[in-house]
């Protein structure tokens, strides 16, 4: 068996192969438009032999490749790398030789490699958000034509269903205004449609999935978040509690102590963006839904504001979220118990407490 390091970029990758004792006995640099090459240079390796490879976002197909001859492949964090192996010299070969020594001698901080299914579940989804994105600014350049020309839209609930378009259609505006005016629409019905499309199938999913249909019964959760939320946790058994998976999320406070003197920072900006992301967009209507989310929300926000407040729920959502799909149940509402805001328990307990299975 021979240990790999890979430093792989967007065009080509640069390999570091040590043997069992950590000698260098092999260096090698493949461009990716050569694949006969690689796969060549990959098949003609000890059998068992292991790679590491540096989490990039674009390392899956290099991640795939390997493994399909028979490398075993184990992703670094880069964050973590970094930290223990940063070097005044930095060169690709320099970074290959890292990764391949820290495999070697199994320091390698390692990352999450989700299979090829949950990959492209979350392709796919990330892609049915970026449509919403979309949707929202193609909007937004419509009002902003409005106010650019002064037009006073009129009074209906939305701009953009039948009485606000008929509005739209009816402008007569300027020869550069109109066709900006009728191409926005044009796009807006376009990227409707396709969302409309994307819905039929997330639909589906959900009831192909249970564990979907069990998050769907937490207040704030519908098709869309259900799936997101699921696709980026992947595998819920790779964290042992509830408290890693916030962190996963980035929804924990970063603290610093030292001595007597302790304070908590901001959530920090390396958790799963999308995963942090669908429980704040859960939490804004949790809290309106939920009387026990709603007061602890409420709580928060008298004493750090809104933003932090809905930050803490979507936390506490999704504590909920993991003990959901840990044991199986269903959200079941529970009303306070007196006892419990006696002995001031928790949130999360209060929850366990009125949710049969589910043990603290």
């Amino acid at each position: 068996m021979v240990y790999i390091g890979c430093d792989q970029h967007k065009q080509f990758c640069q390999l570091a192969v040590l043997n069992e004792s950590g000698a260098l006995v092999d260096e090698k640099k493949f461009y990716h438009s050569d694949r006969p090459a690689l796969r060549a240079y990959f098949a003609s390796l000890p059998a068992g032999s292991h790679m590491a490879l540096e989490a990039s976002g674009f390392e899956s197909w290099l991640a795939d490749f390997a493994q399909e001859l028979g490398i075993r492949v184990t992703l670094s964090h880069p964050l973590k790398t970094r930290a223990i192996a940063e070097a005044k010299i930095k060169t690709d070969k320099v970074d290959a030789r890292t990764l391949a020594k820290l495999l070697q001698t199994d320091f390698l901080p390692p990352a999450y490699l989700a299979t090829p299914e949950i990959r492209r579940r979350r392709y796919f989804l990330r892609f049915r958000l970026c449509l919403n994105r979309y949707r929202s600014s193609v909007k937004n350049r419509v009002h902003s034509l409005l106010h650019h020309l002064g037009i006073q839209a009129p009074a209906v609930t939305d701009l953009f269903g039948a009485r606000g378009r008929q509005f739209l259609d009816s402008l007569a505006l300027e020869e550069g205004y109109r066709e900006a005016l009728h191409g926005y629409l044009a796009l807006l019905d376009m990227t409707e449609d396709r969302i409309n499309c994307l819905k039929k199938r997330l639909a589906a999913y959900v009831q192909e999935s249970p564990d979907a249909q069990r998050l769907q019964t937490i207040p704030g959760i519908g098709v869309l978040l259900a799936q997101v939320i699921l696709a980026e946790i992947g595998t819920l058994s790779r964290f042992d509690s509830a408290g890693r998976l916030c962190s996963y999320a980035g929804l924990v406070p970063s603290l610093h102590q030292s001595g007597q003197t302790r304070y908590q920072g901001s959530c920090p900006q390396q958790g799963n963006k999308f995963l942090r992301w669908a429980m704040v967009e859960a939490a804004h209507t949790a809290v309106r839904k939920d009387p026990l989310l709603k007061a602890f929300h409420d709580r928060i926000k008298r004493k750090k504001g809104s933003q932090k407040a809905v930050v803490a729920s979507a936390r506490k959502l999704l504590v909920i979220v993991y003990h959901i799909l840990l044991k199986q149940e269903p959200f079941r509402y529970t009303a306070f118990p007196r006892e419990a805001r006696r002995e001031g328990l928790s949130l999360e307990l209060v929850y366990l407490i009125g949710t049969p299975g589910i043990e603290s």
